[in-house]
């Protein structure tokens, strides 16, 4: 996957015998014994396995790489210090804290801006093709590396889910149909432009994208048919041709096309003309347009020389359109919000639209820990569940964190993820319940002793005569007249009179919610439950600080800077911690 062979990194552990650090004094060499640059090489750059990374180089002979500890080292300082590539490439030459943090004694060897890029595009690449997400497996020996080194109990764990803004410009309906179409257009050479159907070649113009700056509320929707004309008849027409049909923005027309349109049925013509007076699209007769389409040279002609106006209303009336726009409120939230970034998708909460990822990020939270460790990362479209983003992480939370106990909102609150947890011996600990509380009148479906689905005793102390449990999940019995009739309980039970019994009935589920609300009332639950509550500066450190939107494009991109930047947030608090215990030590002397 490049033209590089790739070779481990090892010349960080051999002593120079002249080097600037042997002329420091000792008092600045023990500043820089405990400085973050040196936690940075003893705890991460020492821990990276270069040999994960070598399927991503060449076999034979070529030019060696440059070192991958070095290079995913540097990944993680960029988001550290927030620098741009330009500021890391100088930084690498000139910084001493950077040369430092990569085990180097002197300045010296060069690095480019184009060595960077081309790492990130390799990991992406490998990551597409595999599904082998290598930046990930790097954070997971970081987080056992960590939790081992520093003894850290993350039994206990918090976590919480936010929104990340895309890097992309909010793009209205009409805005995205003409934006798609103009890039497919650029891409195609200029003499085929101008072949095109008369009226299609003025959208290659960028002064003609921003439409809804510059026509009326009620242009608009006519100029969005004809801009769905235009696609449908471009995907037509290119669609057999694989040198334009395998572009980026021929798949974006396409995929507008299939999102905002839909298709009327074709007619039967019953006076079909033959038209030996072709263009380009002849061939493409699927998508049939709302207007009739002139040649570039037919429309220069005299209005003297065309139909009059009567037969032009006439024949506009008995036009049959063929391709339709889908209604606003029928399109996906998974649909193509803008071409620059095509992975992004939209999500409205509490009455704000989004466009972009959402990252879900757990880390621990046990007061007894020398500081709180960043155990988990998980990046998706903003349209996925929290729940779902949760069952990604359980399994390999339990078993090699050690998770037990987790603390997350109501957003969390998903049948199968909770039964995936408590597979794994994950007990959730919500600090709020999704739905609305039943009336303080009803009696509680956690009001009676259960032992799983079987009802041990009602709030009286009877057990049902008869208990059931369905594969549907329902739950049922009956009860004993002679316990239920004169019941104190009787006027807000949840049983319901037969003529020979009692009887009740409901999904276990409402059994499961009724447990939690009664939990949540409980005063050393909510004690509990405040442990949660510094979940909030996590998600600022790792976002919120740097601004609204990421500065990346694309899952896997947005995805690579997260993970980065939680191994740089997790050395940041370990180097506070020593730094701390030196101070410590010292002041005991």
């Amino acid at each position: 996957m490049g033209n590089n062979v790739f070779r481990e990194n090892t010349e960080h552990e051999q002593e120079m015998l002249f080097s600037p650090l042997k002329d420091l004094s000792g008092r600045v060499r023990k500043k820089l014994q405990n400085h973050w640059s040196t936690h940075f090489y003893e705890h991460v750059f020492t821990q990276i396995d270069e040999t994960k990374f070598g399927r991503l180089y060449h076999d034979g002979y070529s030019r060696p790489n440059k070192p991958v500890n070095e290079l995913v080292s540097l990944e993680i300082i960029k988001h550290l210090l927030g620098m741009s590539d330009k500021e890391l490439e100088h930084a690498y030459v000139f910084d001493f804290r950077v040369r430092n943090a990569l085990g180097k004694e002197t300045l010296g060897d060069n690095i480019c801006e184009k060595t960077l890029t081309n790492f990130r595009r390799r990991l992406m690449k490998y990551e597409e093709e595999t599904g082998q997400d290598l930046l990930h497996e790097v954070f997971e020996d970081h987080r056992t590396y960590f939790q081992r080194e520093f003894e850290i109990d993350a039994s206990t764990q918090r976590m919480d889910s936010t929104f990340i803004e895309a890097n992309i410009k909010q793009l209205s309906r009409v805005d995205l149909l003409a934006k798609v179409l103009h890039n497919f257009l650029c891409d195609l050479p200029e003499e085929i432009v101008q072949e095109l159907p008369a009226g299609m070649d003025e959208f290659a113009d960028t002064e003609n994208l921003e439409l809804s700056y510059h026509l009326e509320p009620d242009e608009i929707p006519a100029e969005m048919e004809t801009l769905a004309e235009h696609i449908a008849w471009l995907v037509e027409r290119f669609r057999g041709e694989a040198e334009y049909a395998e572009l980026e923005s021929f798949a974006h027309l396409q995929r507008v096309l299939d999102e905002q349109c839909y298709r009327i049925p074709e007619f039967e013509d019953d006076n079909p003309e033959p038209d030996d007076q072709g263009h380009p699209g002849d061939e493409s007769p699927g998508w049939q347009p709302l207007q009739t389409y002139t040649s570039p040279s037919e429309s220069t002609a005299t209005a003297g020389d065309g139909p009059d106006s009567e037969s032009v209303d006439r024949d506009a009336e008995e036009k049959h359109d063929h391709v339709g726009l889908e209604e606003s409120d029928e399109i996906g939230s998974e649909s193509l919000q803008n071409p620059h970034d095509d992975e992004a998708t939209y999500r409205s909460k509490n009455a704000e639209d989004y466009f972009g990822y959402k990252s879900n990020i757990a880390e621990t939270c046990n007061g007894e820990n020398p500081f709180r460790l960043i155990t988990a990362v998980r990046v998706d479209t903003n349209n996925t569940d929290d729940g779902d983003l949760l069952g990604e992480d359980a399994r390999n939370l339990a078993e090699e964190t050690g998770l037990r106990e987790l603390l997350v909102d109501g957003g969390y609150t998903h049948k199968e993820v909770e039964k995936c947890c408590r597979d794994q011996g994950i007990t959730q600990h919500f600090t709020g319940i999704t739905g609305q509380r039943p009336a303080a009148e009803k009696m509680s479906l956690a009001a009676p002793e259960w032992d799983g689905t079987r009802m041990v005793a009602c709030p009286a102390g009877h057990e049902p005569f008869e208990q059931n449990h369905y594969e549907t999940g329902r739950i049922s019995g009956k009860m004993e007249k002679q316990f239920c009739d004169g019941c104190q309980h009787q006027e807000n039970c949840f049983v319901n009179e037969q003529q020979e019994h009692y009887s009740y009935g409901f999904r276990e589920r409402r059994v499961e919610v009724a447990q939690r609300r009664k939990r949540l009332d409980d005063p050393a639950e909510q004690e509990f439950l405040n442990l949660r509550a510094g979940v909030e500066s996590l998600m600022n450190e790792m976002y919120h600080k740097d601004g609204e939107k990421t500065k990346f494009t694309g899952k896997i991109k947005v995805k690579n800077a997260s993970i980065a930047k939680a191994m740089g947030r997790n050395l940041k608090r370990a180097s506070g911690f020593l730094e701390s215990e030196a101070k410590q030590e010292k002041s005991a002397g």
